[in-house]
Order: C-alpha cells, then structure tokens, then sequence
C-alpha cells in the first residue's frame, strides 16, 4: 500500500484555523457543560496526576531559554488558577515546541520496532530539517487540546517562515504520516484525568480568554532549525536527545 501524501496547508488556511481554535471558547465545554478528560490521558497520568510510564519519539524545536522562560511563567499562572483540576507540573526545561509527533504507547515493547526504524529513518531527513535557518513564530494563544491538554498554539509570522516549516513537516510525514495537519504547539501542562464541573474549570477559561484577549497580537520569537531534535520520552516530563 502506498503512503499517504500530506497536502500542504496554505499559509491563510493554517492561520483561519489556528484563529478558530483560539476564538471559539479556545476549544472548551459549552459553559454549563461538565469537562470530561480525555480517555486516553489515563495511560499518561494517574488518577492523582503523576506521571505514569509513557512512551515513544518525536521531533521538536528545542527553545531558547527566554521563550522557556514566558512560556514556564504562563504555566505558572495557569497552577495557580486551577491547578487542582491540573496534573503535576512540566517542568521548564522540558518545554518545547512540537514538529511532528511519531509514536507513542504506555508499553516499550509495543513500539520498540517502531522507534528502531524511525531512527534509521530520520537520520537521513534530519539535515534538512536542519538546514532551514532562523524561523519566526507567534504566539497566538491558549486552548484545552482535544480535552486533554492546555498548549501554546503558535503561527508562522511570515509566509516564507509557514513555507520552511511545511516542508519541514513534510520531510517528516515521508518517516511516519499523521492523520491530522501540522499545528505548531507547546504543551504548558496536563488535566488532571476526571470529570469537572462547570464550576470546577470556568476559572481556568476565563483565565484563558482573558489572555487571549489580552495577546491577540502575537508575542513573535525567532527559533533556530538548527536545534530541531529528535527526542526519546519515557514519561510526559522526561524528554531524551537522540544523536542520528
């Protein structure tokens, strides 16, 4: 069977999206309706919120360390909000910026041949990824991920940065193909697994909206594709450079 070919996004269509997601209730509950998490971040965390063993690779942009920084400082705003509805904190070195995801499971041996030919794979496509020079980035705002996540989404500053980072992508879906378009993101911290009321994460939205609001400009950053990383997780806090 042939792979199938990712189709490029154009540079409006990902920033009408990435806009969208932002604008409609940054992707939270109608506001009488409970937040059910996500089934699947049972595997990541326990009921309390601790880490659980979870595995798999993936390629990121690793950031300097002021973007870590506004980054680790919104989280922190966040635990203070709600971080009882919020599973233990990532911590800020951690913090990074996602390309491309490839494979994950809560068992090694599930995906150990898996990640065995992504390595082989990538060490051929990484110098180009590479090799695409200083990109520049906005922050554009805060939305609870598929109910499972608060993330950073980012868009392209310019067209000819959306460009690089399509190709870039693309490079990647030729290792491992995802059935959903590229969405530049930065997990700043988990749910805790559970069923909240509208009064449990209504402050946390609002908290949200308002910065969102507050930032509709766009905090822009320049990243560096020569600190594209492959990375080994072996939990959602423990990130492991891999030389390719």
């Amino acid at each position: 069977m042939e792979k199938e070919e990712y189709v490029k996004e154009s540079y409006q269509a990902y920033m009408d999206r990435i806009r969208g997601l932002v604008c409609i209730r940054a992707c939270f509950p109608p506001e009488y309706e409970c937040l059910a998490t996500s089934s699947g971040l049972n595997q990541k965390f326990q009921e309390s919120g601790t880490f659980r063993c979870f595995y798999g690779d993936t390629v990121v942009f690793l950031l300097p360390e002021t973007m870590r920084h506004y980054l680790g400082n919104i989280r922190d705003s966040l635990y203070q909000v709600a971080g009882k509805i919020l599973s233990d904190r990532l911590p800020e070195g951690s913090l990074h910026i996602t390309l491309h995801d490839l494979s994950s499971a809560p068992v090694y041996q599930a995906i150990k041949t898996e990640l065995g030919s992504h390595q082989q794979q990538i060490q051929g496509k990484l110098p180009y990824v590479k090799s695409r020079g200083i990109l520049h980035l906005r922050a554009k705002g805060m939305v609870s991920m598929v109910s499972s996540s608060i993330v950073m989404l980012f868009e392209p500053a310019y067209e000819k940065d959306h460009d690089r980072i399509q190709d870039m992508y693309t490079c990647i879906e030729e290792v491992c193909h995802l059935p959903y378009p590229l969405t530049l993101h930065c997990t700043l911290a988990y749910y805790k697994p559970g069923m909240y009321s509208p009064k449990e994460w209504n402050g946390l939205y609002w908290f949200i909206n308002q910065w969102n609001d507050q930032n509709k400009e766009g905090k822009l950053f320049a990243v560096d594709s020569g600190r594209i990383q492959y990375q080994f997780f072996r939990s959602m806090r423990e990130y492991i450079d891999i030389s390719v």
